[in-house]
């Protein structure tokens, strides 16, 4: 190979790396917390409810106060909540245990 191929090459390959690093952008633009569809131990990040600050470390299932990061639309067919609905839930204990009760009876895996 001689040097113009090499640099040629090189060029490419670097336009294509720069290429993909941009379309993990744009695939997060399309996605959006949705709270209180994760199970225990599949938390995205800290929660609202302060219980922990990590990801994958919630111990309950469906806490209005961890989400998951999901395509943006689905929250809603999977019954999740947004953050204001999620804060509102969360002032009050049993709304929080009756939104828990309602997610595990709709759950299907």
């Amino acid at each position: 190979m001689n040097k113009r191929q090499f640099i040629n090459t090189a060029a490419a390959s670097m336009l294509a790396m720069g290429v993909l690093a941009i379309a993990p952008a744009a695939h997060a633009e399309s996605m959006g917390k949705c709270f209180g569809v994760a199970k225990a131990g599949q938390n995205d990040c800290a929660g609202l409810s302060g219980l922990h600050s990590c990801k994958g470390t919630s111990t309950v299932n469906y806490n209005p106060g961890d989400f998951a990061v999901k395509p943006t639309g689905t929250c809603e067919k999977l019954g999740g909540l947004n953050m204001e609905q999620a804060k509102a839930i969360l002032k009050n204990p049993d709304e929080v245990k009756a939104f828990e009760a309602k997610m595990a009876k709709h759950d299907m895996s």
